[in-house]
């Protein structure tokens, strides 16, 4: 029983932090969980390292989505060689950021990432 009360907890907090964390994303803010990439190779300074809300994802989707072999990130932080190259070949973040289901990879959306 008392499982079941923690659950519907977690279930009510998400219910009401999921819409401010959306929001809040939505305008480059960071908010708790979201990842910040570490470059492994030096880029250019000019582009920010990349920021992932973790919090829009897994309010969206169950972490299976991603978590798996076919899109390939494993549950540790720092597994996965996400380059922009195998992202526009539809790996890791491609295979739903090609414009459908989720906003494409662009020129236009680079600041949806890389954010300071």
């Amino acid at each position: 029983m008392k499982r079941t009360g923690y659950l519907l907890g977690v279930g009510l907090l998400l219910a009401v932090l999921a819409p401010a964390a959306v929001a809040l994303d939505i305008v480059g803010i960071d908010v708790v969980g979201d990842i910040h990439f570490v470059r492994k190779v030096k880029g250019d300074d000019s582009v920010p390292p990349a920021v992932f809300p973790h919090w829009v994802h897994l309010v969206n989707f169950k972490c299976f989505v991603c978590h798996n072999k076919t899109v390939g990130f494993q549950m540790k932080a720092g597994s996965a060689d996400i380059t922009m190259d195998a992202i526009e070949n539809g790996k890791y973040c491609g295979v739903c950021h090609k414009g459908e289901p989720a906003f494409g990879v662009s020129f236009e959306t680079c600041d949806r990432c890389h954010r300071k």
